[in-house]
């Protein structure tokens, strides 16, 4: 297992942190489970809607109910005041909190600024999404590093871009990457 925290912006949300901690060591274990069994592959290796289903799950088995891929109304990208249908990438309940989750997933970590545009991309979809959903909201970044160049150019990335927080999952050699901005 490599489940790691490698940045935290400001641990004093110890609420929020403490259920990131829970879901994502479950998503660690529940990665680990799926490498034994699919040596090579990675969940993370498909598509986004697989992505956040394999998160989705993660979060049920740290006790949460989830809710991925659902139908909901939005604001409009270009005029917030619209209404549009579309649907929320991944919701949990946790008992006190509920989170809502937009997430990008790329497989080339190539450059930091390449991370930061796809973060910024997710960024842009949570905004849409109505404050009467959740507690918190965040866009999420997943990427798999599986070559010591990427790896590195994603720990630079957790260090000097404006992030809320940064974790990795996986297998040591080839984790996975969860880069998180929380919509204040």
């Amino acid at each position: 297992m490599s489940y790691d925290c490698i940045k935290i912006a400001d641990a004093r949300r110890t609420g929020i942190l403490s259920d990131w901690e829970k879901w994502l060591r479950h998503a660690d274990q529940l990665y680990n489970r799926f490498t034994d069994r699919l040596e090579g592959d990675s969940p993370f290796d498909y598509h986004e809607v697989a992505s956040v289903g394999f998160l989705s799950n993660a979060a049920a088995m740290a006790g949460y109910l989830p809710m991925n891929e659902y139908d909901v109304f939005k604001r409009g990208k270009s005029d917030k005041r619209t209404k549009v249908r579309g649907r929320a990438d991944l919701w949990f309940d946790t008992g006190p909190r509920c989170y809502s989750f937009e997430f990008k997933r790329t497989r080339r970590p190539v450059t930091v600024g390449y991370l930061g545009q796809r973060l910024q991309q997710a960024f842009s979809d949570v905004e849409c999404v109505d404050r009467d959903e959740y507690h918190y909201a965040a866009a999420c970044l997943v990427t798999i590093a599986r070559e010591p160049a990427r790896i590195e150019t994603c720990r630079r990335f957790a260090n000097e871009a404006p992030i809320d927080a940064a974790y990795t999952i996986g297998p040591r050699d080839e984790p996975a990457f969860l880069f998180f901005q929380l919509r204040l």
